[in-house]
């Protein structure tokens, strides 16, 4: 039986940094994370898009944004923490 692989995405670098959401003075964190995908992951992101990569990483859609770059197997995901508001 022929091994085909699993989908991996490993970890390059990580930093966060407090920061305010321009549109509404809100502050939050936002934290940046750069992974290297390998081949099955850098196939389902050119075939399916963010979505598997998002999912692999329990990620939803909101304040989570991932960018690929031209190298194929590095992508960086910037996802945003808002503060909760105090009364």
């Amino acid at each position: 039986m022929a091994d085909i692989g699993k989908y991996d995405a490993a970890l390059l670098c990580r930093a966060s940094f407090p920061s305010t959401l321009e549109e509404t003075g809100q502050r939050c964190t936002v934290e940046v994370t750069v992974y290297r995908l390998n081949a099955i992951a850098v196939n389902a992101f050119l075939l399916d898009g963010p979505e598997t990569l998002r999912s692999h990483l329990g990620l939803s859609e909101i304040d989570n944004y991932i960018t690929k770059h031209e190298v194929d197997d590095i992508v960086t995901v910037v996802r945003v923490t808002r503060e909760e508001v105090t009364a």
